[in-house]
């Protein structure tokens, strides 16, 4: 049985592990807080296990898990979206500086964190489940 991820990023290096473990994650628009009072961003994602892929060949299967994006020292918070929008997206990616983290989502959607230092976790709530469709890129 596969363990539950629980990873915590406080460099770039760190960051950018955890981007890859993110890639393909599907994320309602309403799944996301700030709480201003802790300085902790958070997001409910969908989690495409990247890291399990290797499986399918013995299980015949790929697997999606419920996961916690959790990004501290946060200073800001900018997206162009409103909560009031009500779809489903896909996380492409998330790039990281010194003292911001864009997430970067399907159709042109984004949220900037304005950081005062790098530190995201990354846990799966649960365990994974079974799914038959790998995430597809097209490339031009």
């Amino acid at each position: 049985m596969q363990e539950n991820l629980l990873i915590k990023a406080g460099d770039f290096e760190g960051g950018d592990l955890i981007s890859s473990l993110v890639q393909d994650s599907i994320f309602h628009i309403s799944f996301h807080s700030f709480r201003e009072e802790n300085k902790i961003f958070s997001l409910m994602l969908n989690r495409f296990c990247w890291e399990s892929v290797s499986d399918f060949e013995e299980e015949k299967c790929y697997y999606r898990v419920h996961s916690g994006l959790y990004i501290h020292n946060v200073e800001s918070v900018k997206a162009n979206f409103g909560a009031e929008d009500d779809q489903y997206l896909n996380l492409l990616t998330f790039h990281l500086s010194e003292n911001e983290i864009n997430l970067i989502f399907s159709g042109n959607k984004h949220i900037c964190v304005g950081v005062g230092g790098i530190l995201v976790y990354l846990k799966d709530l649960h365990d994974r489940y079974p799914t038959s469709s790998l995430p597809q890129h097209d490339i031009a």
